[in-house]
């Protein structure tokens, strides 16, 4: 019971969060609505009353998550579309003006209310009302990053910070920017998209499914065999409903499921890389562990250099290559911590060679790395071009091919929900045979 208590109070937490409003007149008209539905699903099936009890009280103990679901849904949907919009004004404002506070005071007016809203009025009122931080700006702005977190809403708030202390032309970075929240916005909606209708497909599944198996009950009544009347029958009839309202349950949660941006723990990277360092030998446990470790900051490399870069680039235009790589330390990605300080070091030990730059992550095999860390030595000894068209050019590029690999993750997400697609079938045929061999036994009893 007092698991239960908690696991209730939990869901009420939860609720709350996602601004669900309690009402008692619209919950029973739900529950009676879902009731009603289950009571005629199992007359559908010829349950019995009890059987049909058994189902009304399954739906009404999974019918809060999936109330949850839908509120998570709305709140996960709206959060993202007032970030999103919140970016896009913040970098175009901030891009005539090169100030934080101005920036965030033209995002006000475009919000009426709301969580964004109240997080955007406490960050400029802390700008203009605290005089005693070394940080005030830094501050103001994680107070809108606790009420919407995002990898990509810290980045533009990072940029802001760095490019307002250190000066200089940023608006091709801001333009990078730009591109890059506008890429993830189209994927992100287009993942919606997919997850809704993926989500439809798992519901025609099961109905269809449960039409084929209600065939038996008719074939049945014309041979005057009652299969309803069943024990075993009926017990797996009620299985199977509840196991699909389960199925459904589950492709419903992935629909609201929140890993459109958050996949990785920036800090559990650092510790992931750490790992893969660690495991040294060729023992075939060391090997496997080795693999995932290294598969895992792979990718959290191919999200994040480009955000290293960026202010890297920035640094450039006020320092030169190896003051502004050592500098760039301290905001840099933690999966990029490690290797950085090797960079560093060695750089300290042979400012003038390219070993340190071409070593640079060498081990995870990425072009794009390699060409951009031959770049920064070119610029390092002199010999390069212009160095924010050629810092722009190559982020660009990272940006793309980061891109075209979250698209193909989602879809390889996407593709778990196939099997609950299939499962429908597995158990309407489960129920389909046993209602066979019961219709099979019926007849050879009436005939005998």
């Amino acid at each position: 019971m007092g698991t239960l208590s908690r696991q209730r109070q939990g869901l009420s937490d939860e609720l709350r969060e996602y601004g669900y409003v309690f009402s008692a007149k619209k919950s029973v008209l739900l529950y009676s609505v879902a009731a009603f539905s289950m009571l005629l699903l199992g007359r559908f099936f010829a349950l019995p009353f009890f059987y049909r009890l058994i189902l009304v009280s399954s739906l009404v103990i999974i019918l809060p998550f999936f109330i949850r679901n839908a509120a998570k849904n709305r709140f996960i949907q709206q959060r993202f579309s007032d970030t999103s919009i919140y970016i896009e004004q913040f970098l175009y404002s901030f891009k005539r003006s090169k100030k934080i506070l101005s920036a965030l005071i033209d995002v006000n007016s475009l919000f009426e209310s709301g969580r964004m809203k109240n997080a955007v009025l406490r960050a400029i009122d802390h700008i203009k009302h605290t005089y005693n931080e070394a940080d005030v700006e830094g501050h103001a702005l994680s107070i809108i990053e606790k009420e919407h977190p995002g990898r990509v809403l810290r980045m533009v708030h990072r940029f802001a910070l760095d490019a307002e202390k250190l000066g200089g032309n940023c608006d091709d970075q801001i333009l990078l920017l730009l591109n890059y929240r506008r890429m993830m916005a189209d994927r992100i909606y287009d993942l919606l998209l997919k997850k809704k209708r993926e989500r439809r497909n798992v519901f025609i599944s099961i109905a269809s499914s449960l039409l084929l198996c209600s065939g038996i009950y008719f074939i049945s009544k014309r041979l005057n065999v009652d299969i309803s009347k069943s024990t075993l029958g009926n017990i797996v009839t009620t299985v199977v409903l509840i196991f699909d309202l389960f199925i459904f349950y589950r492709a419903d949660s992935f629909l609201s499921a929140a890993d459109e941006e958050e996949k990785e723990e920036d800090e559990e990277m650092e510790e992931v890389y750490k790992r893969m360092l660690s495991c040294k030998t060729n023992l075939p446990l060391d090997i496997l562990k080795r693999h995932a470790a290294k598969k895992r900051v792979k990718r959290a490399i191919e999200r994040d250099y480009p955000i290293w870069l960026l202010e890297t680039s920035l640094l450039i235009q006020n320092e030169n290559v190896q003051v502004a790589i050592t500098k760039s330390y301290a905001n840099a990605p933690p999966v990029l911590k490690i290797p950085l300080k090797k960079l560093i070091v060695e750089l300290k030990m042979a400012p003038d060679k390219v070993e340190p730059y071409l070593s640079f992550l060498s081990e995870f095999s990425l072009p794009q790395v390699r060409s951009s860390m031959k770049m920064l030595y070119s610029l390092s000894i002199g010999a390069g071009g212009d160095a924010s068209s050629q810092i722009t050019d190559i982020i660009r590029r990272n940006q793309l091919l980061f891109e075209t690999s979250e698209r193909g993750a989602s879809e390889d997400r996407l593709s778990r929900l196939y099997v609950l697609f299939l499962l429908p079938q597995l158990t309407g045929g489960l129920k389909l045979i046993c209602d066979m061999l019961l219709l099979f036994f019926g007849c050879v009893r009436s005939l005998g």
